[in-house]
C-alpha cells in the first residue's frame, strides 16, 4: 500500500490577506516562498477563519465546528485558561492518530489546559508580594462593582501556578502524540516552554506590562506582565519552534505524520531576529512577515532534502486578519494594505477580520497552480483531510465541516453559506453574495482602524451588504431590503438551534450562563416586517 500523505498544517497568527504578494498585486512585502506553495497546489481566495480572533478560530479549525458552539462566546482564553475543547470531543488530531499517523503540535496552543494552582501563594517567590496584595485588593473592589479585570491597574496572570506538576487536558489529551510549545500567544503569560504535559523550565521572575495595549502599535515589542522561565528569550521563541518542526520532519520520515504548527508569528510582540530586523524597509511587522516567508522556505527545503516533498500536503493559513499592532495607518500610508481591498482588521465582523490567506500545497497531486474563488471555511479542513486519509467521521464530529473543492473531488462545489463571529461574539451570516452582520459596528473590542462609524441606528441595528458589487462593505442595504435580512436571520437562528450545518442528528451547543449575542438576534424589530 502506498504511504499515506504527510500533512503539515501551518496556522499563522494575525497575518492579513493583503500581506502575501500572491494575493495582493500591490503588496510592499515580497513573499516568494509562500507564493511558491500555490504553484503546486490551490490558492483559496474566498477562505474564512470561523472567527476573527485567535482562540475561537483554533477551536473551529481543530474540531470542524463553529467556535460559538463552545462555551466561549466572545474574546480569547488567558494563558492560564481552562480547556475549551469539550471532554470527548473528536479533533482533527484524533482522526489522524486513529489512522496510524504520528501526530504533533508545535507552537501556540491557546485552547486552554488545566494547571495545578497554589491558592495561598502571595507572590513572594517572584518578589512581587506587594504587587499581588494590591492586585487582590483591587480585584475585591472590582468584584463589588462588576468591573472587568482588563480595566484594572494590576494583574499578574500565572503567579499562583504550580509549574512542577503535570498539565491536564492539554494537546496530548486532544489527539497529539507530542507537543512542544507555549500555552498561548507570545504576549500572554506564563512564558514557559511545555513539552508534552510538563513545563521544561520553571519561571523565576516576572516581566512585562499591564495593561497591554493591543489596539495599535504603541507596545509592538512588549508583552503582558507575568512569570518568565529562567533563560526564556521572547525573540528566540519563534526560531526555537521552527527548529523543532524541522527536526520532526527529519526524524519521522519513515512514517506518515500530521504536524499542526500554530506558530506565534506574526502576532505581537513583534521581535524579528537580527537577520530580518529592518529588512523590509517598512516596519517591524513587515520584517516579521519576511521572517515568516523564510520559515516556509526552510520547511519546503527540508521536505525536499528528505524526499518527502511530493507526498506532503502543506497547508498555510492564518487564524484571522491583521492586528492593529502592525500599525495599519503607517502601512497603508506607505502603500501596503494588510487587508487588501477588504474592510476591517482582526476581531472585526467585516471581511478583513476573517477572510484570510489559505493555500494548500500538494506537489504529488498538483503540477500547476489552481485558483479557487469558491467560498470555504477553515472548519472544512477537518472533513476534507479525513476524506483524504479515508477516515469516517462519526455523526457528532465535524458538524460544520464540508469537503473543500478541488481537494477531494474536482466537481465538488464550495459553500453557499458561512457564519462568521467577531471579537465580541457578534454574528454574521453570508449566503452567496449577501452578508448580514447582526451588530451596529465592527464587533471589535479593540477599537482603532477597524472601528469605522456604524451605519446603523436604534431602528436599523443590522448591516446588510452585497459583496458582489460592494466588496468593501460600505453601502448598508438593510433598511431597503428587510425581506433578505429576515431570511438570513432565520437561517442563522436555525443553524444555531440545530447544533450543526451538515446532515445528521441535532447536536447540543455548549452554553454556560446567558448567551447575550443570541438573545440580541432573537429580538423582534418592527422594521423587519
Amino acid at each position: 500500500m502506498a504511504k499515506k500523505p504527510n500533512v503539515i498544517l501551518m496556522f499563522i497568527d494575525d497575518l492579513g490577506y493583503g500581506d502575501l504578494s500572491c494575493l495582493n498585486e500591490n503588496s510592499r512585502i515580497s513573499t516568494p516562498n509562500i507564493d511558491a506553495l500555490g504553484e503546486r497546489g490551490v490558492i483559496y481566495t474566498d477562505a474564512h477563519a470561523t472567527s476573527s480572533l485567535c482562540t475561537p478560530s483554533r477551536y473551529g479549525l481543530l474540531t470542524g465546528r463553529y467556535n460559538w458552539r463552545s462555551h466561549l462566546k466572545s474574546g480569547v482564553l488567558l494563558g492560564t485558561g481552562e480547556p475549551l475543547i469539550e471532554p470527548g470531543r473528536m479533533t482533527m488530531a484524533h482522526a489522524f492518530k486513529q489512522s496510524g499517523y504520528f501526530t504533533a503540535c508545535v507552537g501556540k496552543w491557546h485552547l486552554g489546559m488545566s494547571w495545578h494552582r497554589k491558592p495561598d501563594t502571595d507572590g513572594s517567590e517572584y518578589g512581587i508580594q506587594d504587587e499581588i496584595a494590591a492586585m487582590k485588593a483591587e480585584q475585591a473592589e472590582a468584584k463589588k462593582t462588576g468591573k472587568d479585570v482588563w480595566r484594572l491597574s494590576n494583574f499578574v496572570d500565572g503567579y499562583d501556578l504550580d509549574y512542577s506538576k503535570p498539565l491536564i487536558s492539554g494537546p496530548c489529551d486532544q489527539g497529539f502524540d507530542y507537543f512542544f510549545g507555549m500555552p498561548a500567544s507570545l504576549d500572554q503569560p506564563p512564558f514557559v516552554y511545555i513539552e508534552n504535559d510538563r513545563v521544561l523550565v520553571e519561571p523565576d521572575h516576572v516581566s512585562g506590562v499591564f495593561p497591554l495595549d493591543r489596539s495599535g502599535p504603541t507596545m509592538q515589542e512588549l508583552w503582558q506582565r507575568g512569570p518568565v522561565a529562567t533563560g526564556f528569550d521572547h525573540r528566540q521563541v519563534i526560531p526555537d519552534m521552527q527548529a523543532k518542526v524541522i527536526d520532526l520532519i527529519d526524524s519521522h520520515r519513515d512514517e506518515p505524520f500530521f504536524i499542526y504548527y500554530p506558530t506565534p508569528a506574526v502576532h505581537g510582540p513583534l521581535l524579528p531576529t537580527e537577520e530580518f530586523s529592518g529588512k523590509s524597509g517598512l516596519n517591524l511587522y513587515a520584517d516579521m512577515v519576511l521572517q515568516l516567508d523564510c520559515m516556509v522556505g526552510e520547511i519546503m527545503q527540508k521536505l525536499k532534502e528528505t524526499g518527502q516533498w511530493e507526498e506532503t500536503i502543506l497547508i498555510f493559513a492564518s487564524d484571522n486578519g491583521c492586528s492593529g499592532v502592525a500599525d495599519y495607518p503607517f502601512l497603508t500610508a506607505n502603500g501596503h494594505n494588510p487587508s487588501y481591498i477588504f474592510r476591517g482588521l482582526k476581531a472585526d465582523i467585516y471581511e478583513g477580520g476573517h477572510r484570510v490567506p489559505s493555500i494548500v500545497s500538494w506537489p504529488g497531486q498538483f503540477k500547476t497552480k489552481k485558483i479557487c474563488d469558491q467560498m470555504v471555511c477553515h472548519s472544512d479542513f477537518f472533513r476534507t483531510l479525513a476524506n483524504l486519509i479515508e477516515f469516517q467521521l462519526p455523526e457528532n464530529a465535524g458538524e460544520d465541516s464540508i469537503a473543500m473543492p478541488l481537494l477531494n473531488d474536482a466537481s465538488q462545489s464550495g459553500r453557499d453559506t458561512v457564519i462568521h463571529s467577531s471579537g465580541t461574539g457578534e454574528f454574521a451570516i453570508r449566503s452567496k453574495d449577501w452578508k448580514l452582520e447582526l451588530c451596529r459596528g465592527s464587533g471589535n473590542y479593540f477599537g482603532g482602524a477597524g472601528m469605522i462609524e456604524p451605519s446603523t441606528s436604534e431602528e436599523m441595528p443590522y448591516q446588510l451588504y452585497n459583496l458582489a458589487d460592494d466588496i468593501g462593505e460600505r453601502k448598508n442595504r438593510a433598511a431597503e431590503l428587510p425581506s433578505i435580512v429576515a431570511k438570513l436571520k432565520n437561517e442563522l437562528l436555525a443553524a444555531i438551534n440545530l447544533g450543526r450545518t451538515t446532515p445528521g442528528a441535532p447536536q447540543p451547543n455548549t452554553v454556560h450562563g446567558p448567551w447575550r449575542q443570541l438573545d440580541d438576534i432573537k429580538r423582534h424589530f418592527p422594521w423587519e416586517d
